[in-house]
């Protein structure tokens, strides 16, 4: 098996990337950070190698607390990119390593996007979730079960399916080259990492493609349709310190989470990052902020929420059994990771990682569709009480008979 950066997917302006750990410390509080580069792909006999180092990278960022990260805003490279990744130094601003300090691709092939034509043919990503009524043959295993969409191509045929290990090693292998239905049972799954699953359709008289290509695009070539994007990881295992998510009594509310890295938010400006178990432990009602440095009616508001947040903080502290605890989490619409460092760092609450994909997953479901927007949810149960708080009164008090009790006041 090769070592070095893969693929997990692309679209027509985005694409995904793993790699190995790299200098994994066993210290939680000092975690493994990764300085992750790019550059596009000068020629079609590009192989990615740059021993001189005189090929320009661009920097993504230098503060990835995983080993997956996606780029977004990819446009103008007909013959793919190059993604390079190192373990972060206390130099963290340095992009001028020498080119052996990093790892490059498994595969000496370009990345490469999706043509709008090509993404526009994609399937929607399968749902795979572990089927706990299977039992799987094999002891210490478990059963996914994993189904999709319908396709409306005329030619069909069927429907070819692919998994991967949720790694920072494993390739895409098939499971089934032709299945007739739109579901199926995979059983003696073992790993703890979990696994994604993604799928195309099979059409009749289909020529030119390989899966020698998938190692540099979701695309196997020829006149064959895309694979989908990937499903969410299923049958991962939390570790010992996160497993105890009933402790906190905040499953509904986690669950909004998803794919978030490590299960942690940034807190302390950008500073240290905490579990979400640990964000939310006791909190009565929590906070989504979404936010950008670029908008002014954003910076004029985001004082007003400090110390809304702040006086909040000081009344639980001196009465915790008789006041309202809240948490508030920044959501960033910044174009980009330097905006939203910028911005964080002079924020007291927490933020979900810039690079996550989890970000834009909540933007979404927040249907957010201008900025400042403070939404209300119940710290438990995930329940929406406010959708939009901003324009009206930074009232603890009123904020608190959500949950048909106000314990705002000190007496």
């Amino acid at each position: 098996m090769n070592k070095g950066v893969v693929l997990i997917d692309a679209d027509d302006t985005s694409i995904t990337v793993t790699w190995p750990e790299i200098g994994k410390s066993s210290s939680s509080s000092n975690p493994t950070k990764y300085t992750l580069q790019y550059r596009a792909a000068m020629s079609p006999n590009d192989n990615g190698m740059d021993s001189g180092g005189q090929l320009t990278y661009h920097s993504l960022s230098t503060e990835l607390a995983t080993n997956t990260a996606r780029k977004r805003n990819l446009t103008g490279a007909g013959h793919g990119f190059f993604f390079r990744v190192s373990a972060t130094t206390k130099s963290q601003t340095r992009v001028d390593k020498s080119a052996m300090d990093y790892m490059g691709h498994a595969y000496r092939r370009p990345f490469t996007v999706l043509t709008m034509m090509e993404q526009s043919q994609r399937m929607p990503p399968p749902i795979a979730k572990i089927d706990s009524s299977a039992a799987s043959p094999q002891p210490n295993s478990y059963v996914a079960h994993i189904s999709w969409q319908p396709s409306a191509e005329p030619l069909l045929v069927g429907y070819k399916l692919q998994m991967r290990e949720s790694n920072g090693t494993s390739s895409w292998s098939t499971v089934a080259n032709c299945l007739s239905g739109t579901e199926v049972r995979k059983k003696n799954l073992t790993s703890s990492s979990g696994y994604m699953f993604r799928v195309r359709p099979v059409l009749q008289g289909e020529t030119g493609g390989s899966e020698e290509n998938l190692v540099a695009s979701v695309n196997e070539g020829g006149n064959v349709i895309p694979y989908s994007s990937v499903s969410d990881v299923v049958g991962a295992r939390s570790s010992s310190k996160s497993s105890s998510s009933s402790a906190s009594g905040s499953e509904g509310l986690i669950k909004l989470f998803k794919r978030l890295p490590d299960s942690k938010l940034l807190a302390k400006g950008g500073m240290r990052s905490v579990s979400l178990n640990e964000a939310f432990n006791k909190v009565d009602l929590v906070f989504f902020y979404a936010s950008a440095h670029w908008c002014g009616p954003c910076r004029r508001y985001t004082p007003q929420l400090i110390k809304f947040y702040n006086d909040a903080k000081a009344m639980y502290a001196k009465a915790p059994g008789r006041t309202t605890k809240i948490e508030i989490v920044f959501v960033s619409a910044d174009h980009d990771g330097n905006g939203f460092r910028s911005y964080y760092a002079s924020m007291p609450w927490l933020a979900v990682p810039f690079d996550a994909d989890t970000r834009e997953i909540l933007l979404s479901w927040m249907k957010v569709k201008g900025i400042p927007q403070l939404m209300c949810l119940d710290g438990r149960t995930g329940k929406i009480y406010e959708t939009n708080g901003v324009g009206r009164a930074l009232d603890l008090a009123r904020f608190s008979r959500y949950i048909g009790r106000d314990k705002s006041s000190i007496r």
